[in-house]
C-alpha cells in the first residue's frame, strides 16, 4: 500500500453538516450505513479481492474520513482523512437450509446486513465479507458507512473495486477515470457559498417558500414516540404495472415533462387531501453533484430540497402537472444546501418539528446507465431484495419509489408504527397511485371533484 501523508483536515460539506444537525457527537448515526450484496460466478482469489479492497480505499478518501461535528457553542465541525488501513475482510461458507434455495439465502445475507451498525469514527468506513457456496458461486457483502457515500457512490464503489482486482488478478493498471476527492468538493463548496451567485439564490428560496409550510400529515398516535431503537420501521408497498406506466410516461412526454413531474404533481394532490390546503410543498431528496469535477467521487452528496407547488390557479389535472413541472425546472435550475434555504424560510419547516405531525420525504431512484458491464471472476450481479426493508428513518415517513426492470414502478412508504397506523399508511399509498393514474388517465378533469 503506497504511503499517504496523513491526517488532512478539511471543512465540513453543508450535506455532511446536516447530518450532525442535534447529534454532536454522532451517536446516532452508527445505523446510517449502506448495505449492498452481489452474487459472484467463478472463483474468487482472495488475496486479490483484499488488495482490491484496499486499493478502493486508497483511491477514495472519504471511505478513511472520520467526522467531527460542531460542538453547537459556535465551533465548526470538520472532516479528518486519515491514512488506508486494510479493509476488514472475512469469509465464511455457505449451506442452505431445508426448502432454501441458494437465492433466499443471498437475499437473507442482505437483509441481515440491514440491521449491522458501523461507528462513523474509526476506518475504514467499509467492511466486506465473502460467503461462499462453492468455490464457483459465493456472494460478497459490503457495508459502508452513509457519511462516506451515496447511492451513486454505491456504483462507483462497485466499478471501481471489480477494476483493481481484475488489475490485480492480470497484472495490469487499473482503467479507472481521474477523481478529485469529497475534501476539496467541501472546500469548493465552501467558497461557492459565499460567492454573489449565492446570495441571488438566497433570495429566490426566501420568496419562493414564502408563507409556505412543508407536508407533515398528523400522526394516528401523536403522544407516541418512535422507537430510536428498533432498526426496522413498517412499509406498504403498492406497484404500478408496465403498461400503466407506459401511458405515465407517455403522458409525461406529451406535456414536455418526466416521471418525476408526475410523481410530484400527484404528491402535491395528496398533500392538498391530507392537509386541506392548495399550497403546500413537498420535502423530496436530490443528489448535490452540482460541479462537474465530482462525478466520480464517492462522497456524501444527498441533500433535501423542498418544491412548493401552489394548485390556485390549478383546474384540471392537466393543470397540476404543468405547475409541478414548472415548480421542479425553477427549484434545480437554481440549488441551494437545505441548511441555507432553511435559514432564508426557517417557518415552512415548522410543521416537521411538531410532536402532532409526522415529517414526509420522497426519493425517486432511476435505474443506473445500462450498457456498462462490471465484473469480477466470470460475472457479477447485485442481490435484490423482493421486498426492499424498511429501515428506521428517525420518525420520518419515507416515500420510496423506483423502477423495475419490467418497466413497472414501486412505491413504498416506510412509516414509524408507534405513530402511524398500518391502515393510514395503506391509504395514502393507494390514494397516491390513484392521483398518479388521475393524471395520466383524466388530464382534463377537474382535481378538485376528485
Amino acid at each position: 500500500m503506497p504511503h499517504i501523508k496523513g491526517p488532512v483536515r478539511y471543512p465540513l460539506s453543508a450535506e455532511l453538516s446536516a447530518r450532525c444537525v442535534d447529534q454532536p457527537g454522532g451517536e446516532d448515526m452508527a445505523r446510517f450505513v449502506m448495505p449492498l450484496a452481489w452474487r459472484i460466478k467463478g472463483s474468487v482469489d482472495s488475496a486479490a479481492l483484499q488488495h482490491a479492497l484496499d486499493d478502493v480505499v486508497t483511491r477514495h478518501e472519504s471511505l478513511r474520513t472520520t467526522v467531527t461535528c460542531g460542538c453547537g457553542d459556535g465551533e465548526a465541525g470538520y472532516q479528518t482523512v486519515l491514512p488506508p488501513v486494510p479493509v476488514p475482510l472475512t469469509e465464511h461458507r455457505l449451506a442452505t437450509g431445508p426448502n432454501q434455495s441458494r437465492d433466499d439465502l443471498a437475499e437473507e445475507l442482505l437483509v441481515k446486513l440491514h440491521s449491522d451498525t458501523m461507528s462513523m469514527h474509526q476506518t475504514p468506513l467499509l467492511r466486506a465479507a465473502l460467503h461462499r457456496f462453492d468455490d464457483q458461486d459465493s456472494v460478497l457483502t459490503i457495508l459502508f458507512h452513509h457519511i462516506s457515500g451515496d447511492g451513486r457512490s454505491t456504483h462507483l464503489l462497485w466499478r471501481d473495486l471489480a477494476a483493481f482486482y481484475r488489475a490485480r488478478t492480470t497484472g495490469t493498471e487499473p482503467d479507472l477515470p481521474p477523481i478529485r476527492q469529497y475534501g476539496e468538493y467541501a472546500e469548493w463548496q465552501q467558497e461557492w457559498l459565499n460567492s454573489p451567485k449565492t446570495k441571488e439564490l438566497k433570495e429566490f428560496w426566501g420568496g419562493q417558500l414564502a408563507n409556505a409550510h412543508i407536508l407533515a400529515p398528523s400522526a394516528d398516535h401523536p403522544d407516541r414516540v418512535a422507537n430510536a431503537h428498533d432498526p426496522h420501521y413498517g412499509s406498504v408497498t403498492v406497484d404500478v404495472t408496465p403498461d400503466e406506466m407506459a401511458e405515465v410516461r407517455a403522458r409525461a412526454r406529451s406535456g414536455r415533462s418526466s416521471t418525476w413531474h408526475v410523481l410530484i404533481a400527484a404528491g402535491a394532490l395528496l398533500a392538498a387531501q391530507l392537509s386541506g390546503e392548495t399550497d403546500v410543498a413537498l420535502m423530496t431528496l436530490r443528489a448535490s453533484r452540482d460541479h462537474k469535477d465530482f462525478q466520480e467521487t464517492i462522497g456524501m452528496f444527498v441533500d433535501t430540497m423542498p418544491l412548493r407547488v401552489d394548485l390556485n390557479g390549478c383546474e384540471t389535472f392537466r393543470d397540476v402537472l404543468v405547475r409541478a413541472r414548472n415548480t421542479c425546472l425553477e427549484a434545480y435550475r437554481r440549488p441551494l444546501p437545505s441548511r441555507n434555504i432553511a435559514e432564508e424560510s426557517p417557518d415552512f419547516l415548522q410543521p416537521y418539528v411538531s410532536s402532532e405531525n409526522v415529517p414526509v420525504l420522497f426519493t425517486y431512484s432511476v435505474h443506473a446507465r445500462p450498457g456498462e458491464e462490471i465484473r469480477i471472476a466470470d460475472g457479477a450481479e447485485p442481490v435484490k431484495l423482493r421486498q426492499e426493508a424498511a429501515l428506521n428513518r428517525g420518525g420520518l415517513c419515507n416515500w420510496i419509489i423506483w423502477d423495475l426492470q419490467s418497466g413497472g414502478l414501486r412505491m413504498q412508504l416506510e412509516y414509524p408504527p408507534e405513530r402511524i397506523d398500518e391502515g393510514t399508511a395503506a391509504h395514502w399509498t393507494t390514494l397516491f397511485r390513484e392521483l398518479m393514474l388521475r393524471i395520466t388517465n383524466t388530464p382534463d378533469q377537474s382535481w378538485k371533484e376528485f
